[in-house]
């Protein structure tokens, strides 16, 4: 029975993954949540289903992990075919300051590197590195982190999306770390990949676009680079075409960073 662990699973694309991967009978899946405030959706599912369940853990207390590598490995037999990454920091308040627009503001661009690059770089490598013991027992052995195309120099370049500095660096960070650990274990026959998911209605970018102007600085940028979107997709959608893009991976793709298409067509 394959197993799978989704990080970052309360709601969003993580909680479509553990819900898609889900619907096959074949698959285990565990949740791991942050907290419960934000995972009734989650705990619901998990009611309804007697291979969905939710672990609590914070990622950046070795012992917290500790524990809910122990639970995972009492639920999956001690083994994870599949681990997707997808807890992240969009950034602070200051997410949408150009990088000259930090002068004179030296703190906040402190805070908003040291948090995206502590959720989004430092994350993932405590996450897999306590769950690698479990990924090496799998069948599978895939290691994947949800990335974003705002980390590609090319997509930037051509939308000239200026802001988002600790968010686009961060997972850029991100992003490069899934090589290194490709390079890493490939004798092993582990693999990785970088998914971008695309422009996805969550409650996350809900959140954000409520702002017309976030909105329209989001849309006409990657207007510039794909002239026909016509906005956010649906995070089914969006997870859909993930899920297809996971069954694919073998050792040639591994290490990749790649839109949910599977090239580098970031939006819709």
């Amino acid at each position: 029975m394959p197993s799978y662990v989704v990080i970052g699973a309360a709601r969003g694309i993580g909680f479509e993954f553990v819900r898609q991967i889900a619907a096959d009978s074949a698959n285990t899946v565990v949740g791991l949540i942050r907290s419960q405030k934000t995972a009734d959706a989650l705990n619901e599912l998990a009611k309804q289903n007697s291979r969905v369940h939710v672990v609590e853990a914070d990622i950046f207390s070795p012992e917290s992990l500790r524990e809910a590598v122990k639970e995972v490995v009492r639920i999956t037999d001690g083994k994870v075919d599949v681990l997707i990454h997808n807890a992240y920091s969009a950034g602070t308040s200051s997410m949408f300051l150009t990088a000259s627009q930090f002068a004179g503001k030296e703190s906040e661009l402190e805070a908003e590197l040291t948090d995206t690059f502590k959720a989004n770089v430092m994350g993932p490598i405590l996450s897999i590195n306590a769950f690698l013991p479990l990924v090496r027992k799998g069948t599978e052995k895939k290691l994947i982190y949800i990335t974003s195309g705002a980390g590609d120099v090319d997509m930037t370049r051509l939308s000239r999306l200026s802001a988002q500095i600790g968010y686009s660096t961060s997972k850029a960070g991100g992003s490069l770390v899934m090589a290194k650990y490709a390079g890493e274990l490939a004798e092993e026959g582990i693999k990785t990949l970088s998914i971008s998911p695309g422009w996805v209605e969550t409650p996350a970018t809900e959140g954000l676009t409520q702002d017309q102007g976030v909105y329209d600085y989001l849309f006409n940028a990657f207007k510039r680079i794909q002239p026909d979107v016509t906005g956010m997709i649906k995070v089914e959608k969006s997870v859909k075409a993930q899920m297809d893009l996971i069954a694919k991976l073998d050792a040639v793709m591994s290490g990749s960073f790649l839109s949910h298409h599977g090239n580098k067509q970031w939006v819709d």
